[in-house]
């Protein structure tokens, strides 16, 4: 048993040590730069999830958990 343990320490150590290193692991990526730190968000508006308030509430009734789970999938609630 404790040979297998040593055994396999020595080969993770080894497997460490001898993989390839980046010189820069954590340089930024050349389009950050370009298109700058913000990201687009595409809004949907309130029609939305009107729709989808009235969908889950057709579906599974108002107030029910099912209601607002449907709600969660279609990013109009929180669960």
């Amino acid at each position: 048993m404790f040979m297998k343990l040593t055994l396999g320490a020595t080969a993770i150590a080894a497997a460490a040590f001898l993989a390839p290193v980046s010189a820069t692991p954590f340089a930024p990526q050349a389009n950050v730069a370009a298109e700058g730190l913000v990201q687009e968000v595409h809004w949907r508006g309130r029609r939305h999830c009107r729709y989808w308030r009235n969908e889950c509430a057709a579906r599974w009734g108002w107030g029910t958990d099912r209601y607002y789970r449907c709600l969660w999938r279609h990013d109009c609630g929180r669960w």
